[in-house]
């Protein structure tokens, strides 16, 4: 059971490895904008897992109903919405570095605010990764000055509202199962897009736009395909992935684990979109992963440790 939970997280990993270098290239063509695409992402992932929670939302508690409203706007919305803006500036593998330093803010939050206590190993773990992560942006290949600053500032918003979304995900409606929370969330979300970005107002006449596949692959693609890609495989597969793995191997173990995804990226984002990365860029993100994986692991211990001893 725990090598199929891992199994599943590492390949809900991967797909959404792939969902940034597939949202790369449509954000290059530039008939869709960052916004769009977030849109299209949410309206049509609130379709497919929504259904499964629209009959048992009403029955909801005031507070549990905010929560998951909370958990739309702040944990799925911002985050995707940011990373696109990101990712549109920036190579994916650089935002993706930075985004997935979330871990650290969590930590922080849980030894100001919950007065969780860590063993100094983990505070060492988070200075590594903070030195990977700046090695990592300032070892560009064509200077740092080339880099966006706009980009690396909406890499690291991203960053918060990932650490935004881990600290909700916690507190979500016990009542509801996982899936049901990402659909009920999901739902919320969209209600925000029907006001930033109403569905009638979407692009969809470059849905059948043609999308050459990064400068490496002769092959053109619709725009939709695609879009459906990173709706079907880049959204909700990943997402069913992670709650039937992380339900056999526990989230610590999941969290992890889905640290895979940087290193996915970095290869596809070289392979697809020609994106290299300095022999110290690597490093560096290798060292940044290792750190939060270190604290992350250690943060979780701790966690059961303080559970176990209550």
């Amino acid at each position: 059971m725990r090598g199929t939970g891992y199994l599943f997280v590492a390949t809900g990993s991967i797909l959404w490895a792939t969902n940034g270098i597939a949202s790369r290239l449509v954000l290059d063509a530039g008939s869709v904008s960052p916004s769009d695409l977030a849109a299209f992402r949410t309206y049509s992932s609130a379709a497919l897992l929504g259904a499964g929670v629209m009959a048992v939302l009403p029955g909801l508690s005031r507070s549990s109903l905010l929560r998951l409203a909370a958990f739309g706007v702040f944990g799925v919305s911002l985050p995707q919405w940011l990373f696109y803006e990101s990712i549109s500036r920036i190579d994916v593998p650089i935002a993706l570095v930075i985004v997935y330093t979330a871990p650290v803010l969590v930590t922080a939050f849980e030894r100001v605010v919950r007065h969780q206590r860590l063993p100094a190993t983990a505070y060492a773990a988070i200075v590594v990764a903070i030195g990977g992560v700046v090695a990592a942006v300032l070892a560009n290949a064509h200077g740092f000055a080339a880099l966006s600053g706009v980009g690396l500032l909406l890499a690291a918003a991203t960053m918060v509202a990932y650490s935004c979304q881990i600290l909700l995900a916690a507190i979500q409606p016990a009542e509801l199962r996982p899936l049901q929370r990402i659909g009920g969330a999901m739902v919320f979300s969209s209600i925000l897009w029907l006001i930033l970005d109403p569905v009638w107002s979407l692009p969809f006449g470059a849905l059948n736009d043609q999308i050459g596949l990064g400068p490496r692959i002769a092959t053109m693609a619709p725009t939709g395909v695609l879009i459906a890609f990173i709706i079907v495989f880049g959204t909700v597969v990943p997402y069913a992935l992670l709650v039937a793995g992380a339900a056999r191997i526990g989230a610590g173990a999941a969290s992890v684990t889905g640290m895979a995804e940087p290193i996915v990226a970095s290869v596809l984002a070289w392979i697809v979109l020609g994106q290299e990365l300095t022999v110290v860029q690597i490093i560096g993100i290798g060292v940044a992963l290792g750190g939060v994986t270190t604290a992350e692991t250690l943060r979780a211990r701790s966690r059961s440790a303080q559970r176990a001893a209550a």
